[in-house]
């Protein structure tokens, strides 16, 4: 248990390191320094209201304040109070939204500066990884406080009823037992809910993505069996963390109950408590059961720190050194050489030892299965992926690319077309390609008029991208699967189109019989989960 509390301890410590945040360590000590107040204004307000019970109870008993003084300082130590527990709470909420907005604009970053992270991860990474890590930090904060509680709360004890100290102790210690046990099984519920939540989005995405051959192939309900039992392991996890989390909260104040009964049922015990005494004693039980509840929530959030932390020890094997952009006048635009790549979330090599060389001028092709690494080869040579080993060197500054699923913002037509283009571009050259590629039906032409992928169809969201390319007029041109929403007609027309470019080309596509024409071919297949390569002369 010791060891396991340790790493816990260490990996918080490593985690706070990367999490630069202005005024972290001050916001945290802020907090610490307000639970100490409220806990002295708890003891005040007690003092107070055993000092006024005693006055009206037992009116001969000696106090060391009066009825006017308790009217006086009571109300003032209640307004005060709210006062500082607000305070506290505006600044452990306003560290978390911090540590979100700061990791959020740090994973977005990583993700467009280095790339691996597979797309479907990406979103999971910025947005849900973030919000349970500082949810963490939160409630990290909170779990402080209350432990700064329950030690100032046992320490007046110790001082002011010594005679009973011990009694409490027993009763803390038979209390930790059943803490244990449910803390236990708190955190192996909240792992298991962690997966299960990655594989009901995972579940949604395949759906959304696939929705037209879902629905004409009528495999909905298989989809639907497959995501009620991810999401029946889910909630089953969630209500497993919910009854351990709760039994961890209500626990404390069950034996708080058993605690006090068992005194009273010794008479000479139970003359010697005070009014005090039992107010501080359920005080002190009531900051056990926060105590317990927050750290229930923070072992929930902790399974999601530690995914953090693997991927921040993943980026050190990251090195973007091993891209190089530099032209040098050779006839060879693009170089792998003895890459290794896989993605940041993930175990399993996609390429080892890599090689492959792209000359100038040439059209390549990349066929194969899909998941093979078609489209993370178009990564590497364009610098969006960089490879753990080996390095990838480019002949030149100036690459467009194409995917399957061309970019369309809302905004005119001229802002799609030269999005990204830093170059003036007249409008006369802009409908020259628009005329070329036959985007519209007729030649009355409006730049300005508004698009978006509602207005558009998938082949003139297509065509749109290749006009941008050709526009932003590259060295290199990468297509990944480019013509797989054209028709046969449209194919034709922008392979054409292509052939007549004195441009490289490199072209990932399941299929080269619809190519016009093309210099070599780069067949991908797997083995043992490794991508191979074999390369064919163009016949």
């Amino acid at each position: 248990m010791f060891k396991s509390f340790q790493k816990s301890l260490i990996n918080i410590k490593n985690a706070s390191r990367l999490i630069k945040v202005k005024n972290k360590k001050l916001k945290i000590i802020y907090s610490v320094f307000l639970s100490n107040l409220v806990v002295l204004l708890d003891l005040g307000i007690i003092y107070l209201f055993t000092s006024f019970f005693q006055d009206v109870i037992l009116p001969n008993s000696i106090n060391f304040i009066n009825l006017d003084q308790i009217k006086l300082f009571l109300p003032f130590l209640i307004i005060l109070r709210f006062v500082v527990i607000y305070l506290d709470t505006m600044n452990i909420h306003n560290l978390r939204l911090s540590i979100e907005e700061k990791l959020k604009i740090d994973f977005l970053n990583e993700v467009f500066l280095r790339g691996n992270f597979s797309t479907s991860d990406s979103y999971f990474f910025v947005n849900t990884l973030c919000n349970h890590v500082a949810n963490f930090y939160q409630n990290f904060s909170i779990l402080i406080t209350s432990f700064v509680k329950i030690l100032l709360f046992t320490s007046f004890l110790l001082f002011t009823q010594p005679s009973t100290v011990f009694y409490f102790f027993i009763g803390f210690i038979v209390l930790v037992i059943p803490l244990r046990y449910f803390t236990k099984l708190n955190r192996k519920y909240s792992h298991i809910s962690f997966n299960s939540g990655i594989a009901i989005s995972d579940d949604i995405e395949r759906v959304v993505d696939n929705l037209y051959l879902i629905k004409i192939l009528k495999n909905f309900k298989n989809e639907k069996k497959v995501f009620q039992q991810n999401l029946n392991d889910y909630y089953s996890s969630q209500l497993n963390n919910l009854k351990y989390g709760s039994l961890n909260s209500l626990v404390p104040s069950f034996m708080t109950m058993i605690f006090l009964s068992v005194l009273f049922l010794f008479t000479a015990l139970a003359a010697r408590i005070t009014l005090e005494f039992i107010a501080i004693i359920l005080r002190l039980f009531q900051s056990l059961g926060e105590f317990n509840r927050v750290l229930s929530l923070s072992i929930a959030t902790y399974v999601h720190l530690e995914k953090f932390l693997t991927i921040e020890k993943n980026k050190e094997n990251i090195f973007s050194e091993n891209f190089k952009v530099a032209e040098n006048g050779s006839n060879v635009i693009a170089s792998i050489e003895n890459v290794d790549f896989k993605y940041l979330d993930s175990n399993q090599f996609i390429f080892k030892g890599l090689n492959i060389q792209i000359n100038k001028n040439t059209h390549t092709i990349i066929t194969g299965p899909n998941g093979v690494g078609k489209s993370t080869l178009l990564g590497l040579i364009s610098g969006v992926f960089y490879a753990e080993k080996g390095r990838v060197l480019l002949n030149t500054f100036k690459t467009s690319y194409v995917s399957a699923y061309p970019m369309i913002i809302r905004g005119s037509l001229r802002e799609n077309i030269l999005y990204g283009i830093t170059e003036t571009i007249p409008d006369s050259e802009i409908k020259k390609e628009i005329n070329n590629f036959k985007l519209f039906d007729n030649n009355d032409i409006d730049l300005n008029d508004s698009v978006s992928n509602k207005t558009l169809s998938s082949g003139q969201m297509q065509k749109i991208a290749f006009i941008r390319a050709i526009l932003s007029k590259p060295d290199l041109l990468l297509l990944d699967e480019s013509t797989s929403n054209l028709d046969s007609k449209s194919k034709l027309l922008v392979y054409k189109i292509l052939d007549s470019l004195n441009i490289t080309i490199v072209n990932s596509t399941h299929s080269s019989d619809e190519l016009i024409n093309y210099d070599k071919e780069i067949r991908f297949s797997n083995k043992n989960g490794i991508t191979e390569i074999n390369e064919f002369k163009s016949l």
